[in-house]
């Protein structure tokens, strides 16, 4: 107990200081049922290979739409921004503090920065390329050995957020994915794609991978980064 107190009166200190952090603690509360990844760090042109194969497959539209979900300040949008300078991208994203930055950066009008929980983010659709990398998992999920998910990101949430996800994105469109807790496949929106077969399209993770009931499943495994949406059909609510 005195280990536990010790740790929170440490993190209470060091929110103090530090706005980021302060953020991710603000946030993990208030939207409790709705936040996925805690941690707000990203980095600029993180995941090269995925950005350069969206722009070769969009390069036929003139003005492509692109989510970048979970954008948190802002850094993957501004870099799909340079491998597609005509596209119109939203970032989407949760934390208030978060998007508060990407806006003080913004300088693009074919840029755009909405919260998760708004009107504008509701009315999103038809675009044509959907980004949610390192969005879909939680460190606590790796780092305290669980044999199952009792709480937290569970893969109920997470299947409802991709049959939501989904009805955003055209048919044709292309969902992009890195870093899940959980299998896209397994989802019932899965028989909606196509995964679609480029270097590096699927990537090796020593990391737990859990599955529908919660438990975990792997440690050694591959998962597909992106697919390709070929149909409509019902969706979870």
């Amino acid at each position: 107990m005195l280990t536990t107190l010790l740790k929170r009166s440490w993190l209470f200190i060091r929110s103090i200081r530090d706005p980021r952090l302060r953020s991710e603690i603000f946030t993990r509360i208030q939207y409790s049922d709705r936040h996925y990844q805690g941690v707000t760090y990203t980095r600029f042109n993180r995941f090269p290979v995925l950005f350069s194969q969206c722009e070769a497959a969009l390069k036929h539209i003139a003005n492509p739409h692109i989510i970048s979900f979970g954008c948190s300040t802002g850094e993957e949008v501004f870099s799909l921004a340079e491998y597609m300078p005509h596209a119109k991208i939203t970032g989407v994203d949760i934390n208030k503090w978060c998007l508060k930055q990407c806006n003080k950066q913004n300088k693009n009008k074919n840029l755009s920065f909405i919260n998760r929980v708004s009107q504008e983010y509701d009315k999103l659709d038809n675009v044509d390329a959907l980004f949610c990398l390192a969005v879909f998992q939680r460190s606590e999920n790796r780092v305290n050995n669980l044999i199952k998910i009792d709480k937290g990101l569970t893969f109920q949430r997470f299947e409802k957020e991709m049959s939501i996800l989904d009805k955003k994105l055209k048919v044709g469109g292309l969902l992009f994915l890195d870093h899940c807790d959980f299998r896209f496949e397994d989802t019932v929106t899965a028989s909606n794609y196509q995964s679609f077969e480029f270097e590096k399209s699927e990537r090796f993770r020593n990391r737990p991978l859990f599955g529908k009931n919660n438990e975990i499943i792997s440690m050694d495994h591959y998962l597909k980064r992106e697919i390709i949406k070929q149909k409509e059909k019902l969706y979870i609510e």
